[in-house]
């Protein structure tokens, strides 16, 4: 078998692509979920029929058949043409949202048990994504106060002893140099500087690496990432990283846990070298990108900037979950996003009205908004379109929205989306 490894590369959502016959394709399930709420199948991340691949909306790289050596790769591509949506700069205005970062887990979904692939890295979705997660949990930690533990130091002292004498590295560094005051000791100390927060530092010296190379990017997180290396000024990154790779973290500091595990994946990318963010191919573990979800989330961060808590987020009513549920001033109704882009031609899905309408009907909704129930809810259906000129998104409001012509109470407004020039050719 070929080690090199062939990549079959489709846009997202309906993108199309041939494959040989005879293989037998793998097909998996975002977060592996074959079935949804009330038992409802769920798309697959890709579809294979008549030795055709066919995307649905999600984005990610993935084995197609491991034995004959094949990948997939689906990019992020909103509309059929030569732009595509910016996911990270999405992802980026979701991390600077105080209530919005602690959802971004739910947006993405790593293979991490699976075999990687080896891709051009400039098809790399996964380090950004890595890199996103990793400044948030991080963030989250100095928030709460960097943990402090004994850890083992070693220094050169003069005319005193502390600890533990290091006998041979003395006599070889000092005594036989005849500097006979001058010591060497190894003793516990407590402080920042242990194993644990020294990763952690070094996952952060990569992400300042990395962003590096993308200054549009690196401005929108440059606050954060300064924040976070601040509270790392005690602390000191060992020549060799490699070393740092067992740690026992308790149970109490489990977010610790989940930063070093990602701090870990972002160094093994790299192989433990900054230089090597320049490398051509990369080893990427499998994983997705629920589009949908994101763009569900970076709604709420734009809602969430102009209403603040009159909007709650996936409110819980009956077993299901609704996107959003506004109460400002004298407007209250129920929000739902929709990631397609027929919203924007004046076009309507039924089922989508259906689903709005039945949420809309919920005696608990009724009562959380404080509406009289003889009254009909408004309800609201945001969508995506294109920003592609300027620089800065602009506000949601509802002084925007729209009614929808066929039904009663129902609206649409238009969110706009970051896209970028597409210079990637995919089928």
């Amino acid at each position: 078998m070929d080690s090199q490894v062939e990549i079959i590369k489709i846009g997202e959502h309906k993108g199309k692509g041939e494959i040989p016959s005879g293989i037998s394709p793998n097909v998996y399930y975002f977060k592996n979920r074959e079935y949804g709420k009330y038992n409802s199948k769920n798309k697959p991340c890709f579809t294979v029929t008549d030795n055709c691949v066919e995307s649905h909306y999600y984005i990610g790289v993935d084995w197609l058949c491991e034995e004959t050596n094949r990948a997939i790769y689906v990019s992020p591509k909103l509309n059929t043409d030569r732009f595509e949506t910016d996911y990270l700069k999405m992802l980026l205005t979701c991390l600077n949202d105080p209530v919005a970062s602690k959802h971004i887990s739910n947006v993405y979904d790593i293979k991490s048990e699976a075999s990687p692939i080896e891709i051009d890295q400039s098809l790399d979705l996964l380090s950004p994504l890595l890199i996103i997660q990793f400044l948030n949990l991080v963030k989250e930690l100095v928030k709460k106060g960097l943990k402090r533990s004994y850890y083992r130091e070693e220094k050169h002292l003069n005319a005193r002893v502390k600890g533990k004498l290091l006998v041979s590295q003395t006599l070889k560094q000092y005594t036989y140099k005849n500097a006979q005051l001058k010591t060497i000791c190894a003793f516990d100390t407590f402080g920042l500087d242990h194993p644990e927060n020294q990763i952690l530092k070094a996952g952060l010296l990569f992400v300042q690496k990395y962003l590096g190379q993308f200054p549009e990017y690196a401005i929108l997180v440059s606050q954060q990432l300064q924040y976070c290396l601040s509270a790392f000024e005690e602390v000191t990154v060992p020549k060799n990283i490699s070393k740092l790779q067992h740690f026992y973290t308790s149970l109490f500091f489990n977010t610790y846990k989940e930063a070093i595990h990602l701090a870990k994946l972002i160094l093994n990318r790299f192989g433990y070298n900054i230089r090597s963010v320049e490398a051509r191919k990369i080893q990427t573990q499998p994983f997705w990108i629920n589009m949908p979800i994101l763009f569900e989330l970076y709604a709420f961060t734009f809602l969430h900037k102009t209403y603040g808590e009159k909007v709650h987020y996936q409110y819980k009513s009956n077993y299901q979950e609704l996107d959003f549920l506004l109460s400002f001033e004298d407007q209250q109704m129920v929000i739902d996003t929709k990631y397609k882009t027929k919203y924007a031609k004046d076009k309507t899905n039924k089922e989508d009205i259906r689903q709005l309408a039945g949420y809309a009907r919920m005696h608990k909704v009724y009562d959380e908004l404080e509406k009289p129930k003889n009254e009909l809810l408004d309800c609201l259906i945001i969508y995506p379109i294109r920003n592609k000129k300027t620089e800065e998104i602009k506000a949601l409001s509802l002084e925007d929205m729209r009614p929808i012509e066929k039904y009663i109470g129902f609206y649409r407004l238009g969110l706009e989306v970051p896209f970028i020039e597409n210079h990637m050719s995919v089928n």
